[in-house]
C-alpha cells in the first residue's frame, strides 16, 4: 500500500515579485501562512524592502529576495540562475507563483526537474500577445493555475497553452462577518466608502471621483433627498504617511469638499465595511479585488469600474452598478441611481453573504489548496519515479 503523503513534510516556495499591496499579494501571504501554520514549510521569493516582504517579516515567514522585474531577457536569465540555485541549496517540494512573467523561466527549469509541481495564481490584467513557440512550451509546464472567479477561469482557458482541467476556480478566500450589524445602512446619514490602496501614487483616479462630489450633491438637493452624505477615504496604514495624503488634502480644499469628507484607517477585512453604505471602487488593475467582496458580503451596495467580472459579481445591477473607468458622468448618475433606489438593493442584498459564502470563504479556499498541493505533490512524484 502506498504511503499517503502529509503535507506537513512538504515545503513550498512562493514566488510574489511586486512592489505593490493589491489581492495577488494579500493572497500570497495569506497561503503561506496558512501552509506554515499546518506545519509546512514555506518560505517567499519577493523583493527586499517591499510590502509583500514587510508582511511576511510580521507574519515570521522567511524571504529570499530578487533585485529588478522580470520585464527583460536578462532579469529574466538572472532570475533562471537564482532559482536554480535555490533548487540545489533547499529542498523545495512545490512552486505556486503569482507573477505571470515567472512562468517562462520556471517552466524551462522544472521541464527537467519532474517531481516539482508549479502553481500559478492568476489574477493579472496581462497584455495580450501572440507568444513564441519557447513561451508556450515553458509555460505548458504549469500543473495548476488558480484563478478567483468562473469569468477569470474562461479567460485563463482562452490564453493559457495547457488543459483546462488544469485551471481551477479557487474563489478568493476572504474572512467572512459572524453577522450583519442592525444599525449598519439605517439612519439620516450615507457613509459612502472608498478604498485608497496603500501604494496609490496617482492622483488621476481619485480625481474623477472627487469631482462628481459637487454634481451628486447637487442632483439630490434639487431631488429633496433627505440623508446627509458622507464621503469616507479608507487606507490600511496611516494617512500621514500615505504617499497621495498631501495631494488629497489640496483636492479637497480647492473644491470646498472639507465638511463632506473624512479620512480612516483600519485593516481589510470585512469588519471594516460593516458601518459603510455604499462601496465606490476606483480603477485597478487587477482582474479581481477582495475588497469588492469585502463589501458585498457587509450587504453593501457597490458601484465598482466596469470589467466582466465585477458585472458578474454586482449580478447586472442587483447588488450595485458599474461604470466605464473614465466616464465621470456615469460615476456619478450610478451613484446618485444607488442613492434613490437603495432600499431596492438592500433588499437584493439580503442573504447575498451566505451565497458569496460557497464560493470565497476563506476554509473552503484552503480545502481547494491544500487538496490541490496534496494531488499535484503525488503526480509529480509518481511521474518522475516512472521517468527514472
Amino acid at each position: 500500500m502506498r504511503e499517503k503523503i502529509r503535507l506537513s513534510d512538504l515545503s513550498v516556495l512562493y514566488i510574489c515579485l511586486t512592489d505593490d499591496w493589491g489581492t495577488n499579494e494579500r493572497r500570497c501571504i495569506a497561503d503561506a501562512s496558512y501552509f506554515r501554520n499546518i506545519g509546512g514549510a514555506s518560505f517567499i521569493l519577493c523583493h527586499e524592502k517591499s510590502l509583500v516582504d514587510a508582511e511576511a517579516l510580521k507574519e515570521d515567514i522567511p524571504r529570499l529576495y530578487f533585485q529588478g522585474k522580470l520585464d527583460t531577457w536578462r532579469s529574466k536569465l538572472n532570475f533562471y540562475f537564482q532559482i536554480q540555485h535555490i533548487l540545489q541549496k533547499q529542498q523545495v517540494d512545490i512552486i505556486h507563483t503569482y507573477n505571470y512573467e515567472s512562468l517562462l523561466p520556471l517552466g524551462m527549469i522544472l521541464k527537467g526537474m519532474l517531481h516539482i509541481p508549479m502553481l500559478f495564481t492568476f489574477n493579472e490584467n496581462i497584455p495580450w500577445k501572440n507568444k513564441s513557440f519557447l513561451n508556450r512550451w515553458a509555460v505548458s509546464r504549469t500543473d495548476s493555475i488558480f484563478t478567483f472567479s468562473p469569468n477569470i477561469r474562461e479567460l485563463a482557458v482562452e490564453r493559457f497553452p495547457i488543459s483546462d482541467r488544469k485551471i481551477h476556480v479557487t474563489g478568493a478566500g476572504i474572512d467572512f462577518p459572524s453577522k450583519i450589524p442592525h444599525s449598519a445602512h439605517s439612519g439620516e446619514k450615507k457613509k459612502i466608502m472608498v478604498f485608497i490602496p496603500r501604494m496609490e501614487d496617482d492622483l488621476k483616479n481619485l480625481r474623477m471621483f472627487v469631482d462628481t462630489i459637487p454634481a451628486v450633491l447637487h442632483t439630490l438637493e434639487s431631488l429633496n433627498y433627505k440623508e446627509t452624505l458622507l464621503f469616507t477615504f479608507l487606507t490600511d496604514i496611516s494617512w500621514y504617511t500615505h504617499p497621495i495624503y498631501d495631494g488629497i488634502k489640496r483636492m479637497i480644499l480647492e473644491r470646498h469638499l472639507e465638511m463632506h469628507i473624512n479620512f480612516e484607517t483600519r485593516p481589510l477585512t470585512s469588519l471594516s465595511f460593516q458601518d459603510c453604505d455604499v462601496f465606490v471602487g476606483l480603477p485597478m488593475v487587477e482582474l479581481f479585488s477582495d475588497q469588492d467582496l469585502y463589501a458585498l458580503v457587509t450587504q453593501t451596495p457597490v458601484l465598482l469600474p466596469r470589467t466582466s467580472t465585477r458585472q458578474h459579481l454586482v449580478k447586472q445591477g442587483k447588488f450595485g452598478e458599474t461604470y466605464h473607468p473614465e466616464d465621470s458622468r456615469e460615476l456619478r448618475d450610478k451613484l446618485i441611481r444607488i442613492l434613490t433606489h437603495y432600499q431596492d438593493y438592500l433588499d437584493e442584498l439580503n442573504g447575498v453573504e451566505l451565497e458569496l459564502q460557497e464560493q470565497h470563504h476563506f476554509e473552503r479556499y484552503v480545502e481547494e489548496l491544500y487538496a490541490h498541493y496534496e494531488k499535484l505533490y503525488t503526480q509529480r512524484l509518481r511521474y518522475s519515479q516512472k521517468k527514472t
